[in-house]
């Protein structure tokens, strides 16, 4: 019964083997993977952006919204 195991695991053992080195030597998905690292690098990007632009921008609506509560309106 032992040597029916044994074979047995030396069998799945070597069928993953071969599955992992087929796999390690596909090209199917590199493509997909260019795509996903482009759009994260890209969405990074513009969260910076965004980052280093909300401070002057809030700064300059508040200023905005400053000056236009302050001027009258003439009918």
């Amino acid at each position: 019964m032992k040597n029916r195991y044994e074979t047995c695991v030396r069998s799945v053992g070597a069928q993953i083997r071969n599955r992992a080195r087929q796999w390690g030597q596909s090209e199917d998905g590199a493509v997909t993977v260019d795509w996903v690292v482009l759009t994260a690098t890209m969405t990074v990007i513009g969260g910076v952006i965004v980052a280093l632009t909300v401070d002057g921008t809030t700064d300059v609506g508040n200023q905005i919204g400053t000056v236009l509560s302050e001027k009258t309106v003439s009918e």
